[in-house]
């Protein structure tokens, strides 16, 4: 391992990854320095008693139309994944009423008019609004309002935009609150193109993106934290990491991991970040059940994605609190299945919640809040609780644990119509040579997503590369 580096990446997820493998193949030599002893952070998995289980993400959306597919594209890593799409890829559980989302885009209107025949024009109205080409027009209509008032614009019935604001647990944040930009975007990736899961699961995807920056002669440092970034009181010098008490010298710090804690406890000066990542408002966390099925052929469902909520409110928060969920009752939940063999299959639930404290998570009886969770589970994909051969829980302190995000966050800040903006929180930070990549940047429409967090670091690649005086050599202008 060489002693000095021109950039280290702190965190393989996947917008360290991107990040590092543009920044590798430009010819810098470039250093990831990662906790975990696997790439990917939230997007990874592993396995319990032959059940293999996703860490948090279900699916990926772009990879043929949208943003994803293109930088894959771009980093020749795109063929080396093999994806499957579903059809259906989602399934919207109302109080009353289901909706499914298609492959295909215009399959997905036909079964918004079905569920909703009196809105149809209305529908078509909006899809065609969010499918534009011209996405300046969707900027302008949305940067300044909510995602509610956005679809007040659109519908009359408040079922229909009741199960419209349903995927926005996508990004954490209900409609009333999240941004109108952040909404319309989330429905491009999941209408134009949803549905793809990578052979293997998601950990092939990370390590599909780790081995190729590997290959453009990036290093990666695996099962060891950052002690420390040291600078000269203004511009980073170098980056001290637990592993042996070792010193890493380099005037270029990327950061994928909570910038909380960065700007809060690793730097070693106090900069005006210091104050802006504690007023700022961070996305809920998740509470994950993980499900191990010894399930007959039959019963298998082709759809990867279900979506559960109890209320049509585009007010009601989609974080319960603390009373509700000793209850057993949760807002909004989402159930993914997957065949692992013709016999077996893994099922995942999530559902958001709010940290609270350590201690709640630690010690509430949560038992009431499994029980429905697995019962709701049970009534969709059929299955006996006897048939259960694996269980695994997560709640946010687990996730705290896991990717060190603060409180377990899932989305990073909260994408609210006045944090979205690119000033919340820029890429390239007021100390010399530190960059943000991943969901705690901010690139002007929200948080949320696998095809966010990697045009996030492939923005903030194109930084570095510039004070490199590194030519950018992707002329397409990605919008996400």
């Amino acid at each position: 391992m060489a002693e000095k580096y021109d950039v280290v990446i702190i965190g393989a997820g996947i917008g360290g990854l991107v990040c590092g493998c543009y920044l590798a193949k430009a010819g810098l030599r470039v250093l990831i320095v990662e906790k975990n002893d696997k790439p990917g952070g939230y997007c990874t998995s592993f396995e319990r008693n032959g059940y293999r289980f996703d860490v948090g993400v279900h699916y990926l959306g772009g990879i043929k139309r949208g943003v994803l597919g293109k930088i894959l594209e771009e980093l020749n890593v795109k063929d080396e994944i093999k994806f499957h799409q579903f059809d259906p890829t989602d399934k919207i559980i109302m109080p009353d009423n289901v909706t499914y989302i298609r492959a295909n885009p215009y399959d997905t209107i036909k079964e918004f008019k079905k569920s909703f025949p009196k809105e149809k024009r209305n529908i078509e109205r909006f899809f065609k609004f969010i499918m534009q080409k011209d996405f300046l027009e969707i900027y302008k209509k949305t940067k300044k309002v909510t995602f509610k008032q956005l679809l007040d614009e659109f519908f009359e019935d408040y079922k229909l935009k009741g199960t419209i604001n349903a995927l926005l647990g996508n990004i954490g944040v209900h409609g009333s609150i999240a941004s109108g930009l952040s909404g319309a975007i989330l429905y491009r990736e999941f209408i134009l193109d949803p549905g793809y899961y990578p052979e293997g699961g998601m950990q092939s995807f990370s390590d599909a993106l780790a081995n190729k920056f590997k290959e453009y002669g990036g290093e990666i440092i695996f099962s060891t934290k950052i002690k420390k970034f040291l600078t000269d009181g203004k511009k980073i010098k170098k980056i001290l990491i637990e592993r042996n008490n070792k010193e890493i010298f380099s005037n270029t710090v990327v950061c994928n991991n909570d910038v909380r804690k960065t700007f809060r406890e690793l730097l070693d000066i106090r900069t005006k970040e210091y104050n802006v990542v504690k007023k700022l408002k961070m996305s809920p966390s998740i509470f994950g059940i993980y499900l191990g099925i010894k399930q007959k052929k039959d019963k298998i469902k082709k759809y990867p994605c279900t979506w559960v909520s109890g209320s049509y409110s585009l007010n009601a928060p989609f974080t319960p609190s603390a009373r509700r969920l000793l209850k057993g009752n949760f807002s909004l939940a989402m159930f993914t299945f997957f065949p692992v063999s013709k016999l077996k299959a893994s099922i995942e639930i999530f559902t958001l919640v709010p940290f609270i404290s350590d201690n709640f998570w630690k010690n509430a009886s949560l038992k009431a809040l499994i029980k429905r969770l697995i019962k709701t589970a049970q009534e969709e994909f059929s299955f006996e609780k006897s048939n259960i051969e694996a269980r695994e829980m997560a709640t946010p302190f687990t996730f705290e644990i896991y990717t060190l995000n603060t409180h377990g966050v899932a989305f990073g800040w909260k994408s609210s119509v006045d944090q979205i903006k690119a000033s919340t929180f820029p890429l390239e930070t007021s100390v010399k040579g530190l960059f943000i990549a991943g969901q705690w940047g901010a690139v002007g429409s929200g948080q949320g997503g696998i095809p966010k967090v990697a045009f996030c670091g492939r923005k903030t690649a194109q930084l570095v590369l510039k004070c490199f005086e590194k030519k950018w050599r992707y002329s397409i202008q990605l919008i996400t």
